[in-house]
């Protein structure tokens, strides 16, 4: 299982509804939402004031319930801030979604930025709707292994070099 980084970040988007902000994206009720109001490509970005390992990004979309609402195609940027972010996943969805539709990134990925980005809908729409989102780490053993030192050298002229500041 991945732990959940989302409450660790603070959330924003691009724009929003009157009442359909930011907010909904964390409410573990699939009934509400966030919607976008203005010109596309819409985004949501998390700002982290640690650097976390991000494993998966979670959308919980809909198309039944949002029909054009629903963002068919998502990007997703990682980097230190929105100067530097670079693109670590770009996927197009080839089924139509109704629940948790997970964005693995690729490779290791540390950040303190990240940024959501939905350029197309289902259908041409101008807006989109997210029911929820979720950022996730890394599986609860790899972090442990990552955390512990790889080399078994314990001298203080090892250990000197072990790391870089």
């Amino acid at each position: 299982m991945l732990p959940d980084i989302s409450s660790r970040g603070q959330w924003q988007v691009s724009s929003s509804k009157h009442g359909f902000g930011a907010h909904n994206l964390l409410d573990p009720n699939s009934s509400t939402f966030w919607q976008s109001d203005g010109r596309q490509p819409h985004h949501i970005s998390v700002h982290f004031t640690n650097r976390h390992h991000i494993h998966t990004v979670s959308l919980y979309l809909d198309v039944e319930k949002d029909e054009s609402y629903t963002p068919c195609k998502v990007c997703v940027f990682a980097g230190s801030s929105e100067r530097d972010a670079v693109l670590v996943k770009e996927e197009e969805l080839a089924q139509d979604p109704h629940g948790w539709v997970d964005f693995e990134v690729d490779g290791l990925v540390w950040a303190h930025y990240l940024r959501i980005e939905l350029p197309l809908n289902y259908e041409n729409g101008r807006d989109a709707r997210v029911r929820m989102a979720r950022v996730l780490g890394p599986p609860e053993s790899e972090e442990k292994f990552r955390n512990e030192r790889i080399l078994p050298y314990t001298s203080v002229e090892f250990t000197m070099y072990d790391s870089f500041r």
